[in-house]
C-alpha cells in the first residue's frame, strides 16, 4: 500500500474521495495491540490520537447521531439507542448535507439497521448489510464522480459482549477487520487526492459497554490524507460531537 504523507502547503487539490470509518466497539488500545498492518500505516502516514469520548451514554445510535449532527443527544433529538425501519428518522442537517454542498456524491453503508435513523435526502446511495457493508462502500467509490462516504463497521460490537473487550478473541476480530478493510483503502489511496478517517461510537470493559465505566465512553481517531492537512489533529483530545465541524473545516480547505 503506498500512502501519500500529509499535505505540506501550496493549493491543496480537489478530494476525489472521503470516507468516514466507523469500526463500531473499537476501544483505543486495541489499535496499540493488534496485528493490523493498514490501520498502522494511516496512522504513520497522517494524524490520530487514542484520546476521544463518546457521548452519554456511550451507545452506537446516541453517539452515531451525535457524529453526523455535531450536536448532543439533548440537542439532535436522538437520547434512546432504538429504530425501525419506517419510523421517523434525523430531522437536523448531517455531514452528508454538508457534502452534498460541496459537490459529492454521497453513499452510506451500515451494519446495523438501527443506523438508517441517519438517512435523510442527503444520501444519495445507502445500504444496510450486516455482512457486506465494506464491499458495497468499494463498489460505491468505483463508480464514477467524486465521493463522500461513511462506512460502518460490525464485529468488535459482537465479540466484545461475548469475549470481553481486549480478549484474545477481541484482537483477533480486529486484525480480520484490519484484512478486509485493506483493499477498499488501496482503492481509495491508489486513486489519490483522498482524506480518510477512522473511529468508533465507544468502547467497553470486560464483557460490558454502554454504562458510566470510563473505558465505555473511549475511542480514537485517525486521520490521513494526501489532500489536506492534518497534522492539527495529533493527540488532540476528541469527541464525537467534533467530526461534523472537522470535516466542514477540512472540505473548507479543499475548496479554498
Amino acid at each position: 500500500m503506498s500512502l501519500i504523507p500529509a499535505y505540506a502547503g501550496g493549493n491543496p487539490p480537489h478530494l476525489n474521495n472521503v470516507i468516514i470509518i466507523s469500526i463500531d466497539a473499537l476501544h483505543p488500545d486495541a489499535l496499540r495491540q493488534a496485528k493490523i498492518p493498514t490501520l498502522s500505516k494511516l496512522m504513520q502516514s497522517g494524524a490520530y490520537t487514542l484520546d476521544g469520548r463518546s457521548t452519554e451514554p456511550p451507545k452506537t445510535l446516541i453517539a452515531h447521531t451525535a457524529m453526523f449532527t455535531g450536536m448532543a443527544p439533548g440537542e439532535n433529538g436522538k437520547v434512546d439507542n432504538d429504530w425501525i425501519t419506517g419510523e421517523a428518522t434525523v430531522q437536523k442537517p448531517t455531514i452528508f448535507d454538508s457534502a452534498q454542498r460541496n459537490g459529492f456524491k454521497t453513499g452510506y453503508f451500515y451494519s446495523k439497521e438501527k443506523l438508517g435513523y441517519l438517512v435523510n435526502d442527503a444520501v444519495d446511495v445507502h445500504e444496510w448489510s450486516r455482512d457486506s457493508a465494506i464491499d458495497s462502500a468499494g463498489a460505491f467509490i468505483k463508480t464514477p464522480g467524486r465521493h463522500f462516504v461513511f462506512l460502518h463497521v460490525s464485529g468488535l460490537d459482537q465479540v466484545g459482549p461475548e469475549s470481553g473487550w481486549l480478549s484474545p478473541a477481541y484482537i483477533e476480530e480486529l486484525s480480520y477487520i484490519d484484512d478486509y478493510l485493506s483493499s477498499l483503502i488501496e482503492l481509495i489511496s491508489v486513486d489519490k487526492n483522498y482524506l480518510i478517517i477512522v473511529t468508533s461510537d465507544h468502547a467497553g470493559h470486560g464483557k460490558i459497554h454502554g454504562s458510566h465505566h470510563p473505558e465505555d465512553y473511549r475511542l480514537p481517531l485517525v486521520v490521513c490524507s494526501d489532500a489536506v492537512p492534518i497534522n492539527q489533529y495529533q493527540n488532540i483530545s476528541f469527541s464525537v460531537f467534533d467530526l461534523k465541524k472537522m470535516l466542514g473545516d477540512l472540505l473548507q480547505n479543499d475548496s479554498s
